[in-house]
């Protein structure tokens, strides 16, 4: 089972528009509405793929009883600690044109006592051998700077081991935590050991070798900093990793891309249940970057067709780099 910790669960709308008319009116329809945030996006992937997992994480207000309802109506396995405020809502648009267009709201504060009561229900669930937790998504506002290094030493305590995706302050203290494995994308790798995010190559107009260079750079000083292991996304390039004491480069077939978002969870979801079932570093990662690539091909957030994922997988290469190249 995936012990999934999200503290900034979401209410995930999905929207399709003809166009995006700024300052204007802008007719959408509702295309999905659905408990959201990385953490159901990690917990909705792990359950298509063939796994069982659980997440804990924070709700508030009105809409927090939502993303509860949702959850539950979904079969999505949730415990939530209930803060002050308003959760928050997510709104993807979707246009004719082929853009992806991300509302993200910040989410209600969260305090220190909201902390430890988190804190505390980590460390409250045990892990059979083998398990993992996932620790991500962006922090709610009020988080303490090393609020997410607790929640790795909670899961810790439990036996399990844990992969962080994270970004800024909390992935920086989380490696002060020494996690099991760092999963992360250029720009939030980048928030942690390089500087800032816009110093990063962009994923959609640089070279792919010059993206599988920068990433397995970044995969390095992850590892520098105190990741066990780390792997890094670089979108239509793949992926790369330090992984199973090898340094590799994954690729799958190019999908049409209709909504990204999410896919980066995925392949957290896909690469920890994976890893969880025994599978070699090279089809945990194959699967890994299918799941990714499904998502993608899909206008929903956190959606893996399983079918496409092992269509994918199977035609996907993961490719060994030399040790020089990182």
């Amino acid at each position: 089972m995936t012990f999934v910790i999200c503290p900034n669960l979401a209410l995930d709308h999905v929207l399709a528009a003809d166009c995006l008319r700024l300052g204007g009116l802008t007719r959408c329809r509702m295309l999905r509405s659905q408990a959201g945030g990385k953490g159901a996006n990690v917990l909705r992937a792990t359950l298509a793929l063939g796994g069982d997992g659980a997440l804990v994480g924070f709700t508030a207000g009105r809409v927090g009883q939502v993303i509860d309802e949702l959850a539950r109506d979904e079969g999505l396995a949730f415990t939530t600690v209930s803060t002050e405020g308003e959760a928050r809502v997510s709104t993807v648009v979707l246009t004719d044109d082929g853009g992806v267009t991300r509302l993200f709201e910040r989410g209600p504060a969260v305090t220190p006592a909201d902390e430890e009561r988190l804190l505390a229900l980590a460390a409250r669930r045990a892990s059979a051998p083998r398990e993992w937790a996932v620790v991500t998504g962006a922090a709610p506002p009020g988080a303490s700077p090393g609020f997410y290094a607790g929640l790795v030493r909670a899961a810790r305590a439990g036996g399990h081991r844990v992969l962080v995706d994270a970004e800024g302050e909390q992935l920086t203290g989380a490696l002060s935590a020494r996690p099991d494995l760092v999963k992360v994308n250029l720009a939030e790798a980048c928030t942690a050991v390089d500087g800032a995010a816009a110093d990063c190559p962009d994923e959609k107009r640089a070279e792919p070798e010059a993206l599988v260079a920068e990433g397995l750079e970044l995969c390095r000083r992850l590892v520098a900093a105190g990741a066990a292991e780390a792997a890094l996304t670089l979108g239509p390039a793949g992926a790369v990793a330090m992984l199973g004491g090898d340094v590799w480069h994954v690729t799958t077939p190019a999908v049409r891309a209709v909504n990204p978002v999410g896919s980066g969870d995925c392949f957290a979801a896909a690469l920890v249940l994976s890893l969880q079932r025994g599978d070699d570093t090279a089809a945990a990662l194959r699967l890994a970057a299918a799941a990714g690539a499904a998502n993608a091909a899909s206008p929903f957030t956190g959606d893996v067709d399983p079918a496409l994922a092992r269509e994918l997988a199977a035609a996907a290469r993961a490719r060994r780099r030399a040790a020089r190249s990182a």
